[in-house]
């Protein structure tokens, strides 16, 4: 059975602290450009046609009483420069984000193209859940 000195934990503990500090600090950086674009959500998005440029802030602003789910239809996540509510408690992104009342969740996007989103919300109609589509259209 061999030994382990006490300058040797020590090295590995600070490699551990090191490294675990690098990767909490290499999340998604945040928007380039400055400009913040809201889509206010009340009974749909408004607007529900955006165009934005790449690197534009987008932000989904909750008015409503009740939780919205925003969902980012088939989206590749690596698209984000900046996100808030897309990403797990680990850092991890998704396609998706939560948005209690009186609040918001955003994204940047880094290359043209057009995103398609749907707002999932609670409703007293039939059904429980109502879905209302919009568009971001990243311009070059």
């Amino acid at each position: 059975m061999s030994k382990v000195s006490g300058g040797s934990v020590w090295r590995l503990v600070s490699l551990v602290v090191i490294l675990g500090s690098i990767v909490a600090c290499a999340g998604v950086a945040t928007t380039r450009t400055g400009a913040v674009h809201d889509i206010r959500v009340t009974e749909g998005p408004d607007p529900a046609d955006l165009l934005v440029n790449p690197g534009d802030e987008v932000r989904w602003v909750n008015a409503r009483t009740g939780n919205v789910r925003v969902d980012l239809v088939m989206m590749d996540t690596g698209q984000f420069t900046c996100n808030r509510g897309f990403s797990n408690m680990l850092g991890m992104t998704k396609d998706f984000a939560e948005v209690k009342p009186n609040s918001t969740a955003s994204a940047c996007f880094s290359t043209p193209g057009v995103i398609k989103y749907n707002l999932r919300m609670d409703t007293t109609l039939p059904g429980g859940r109502t879905i209302s589509s919009g568009i971001i259209r990243i311009g070059s």
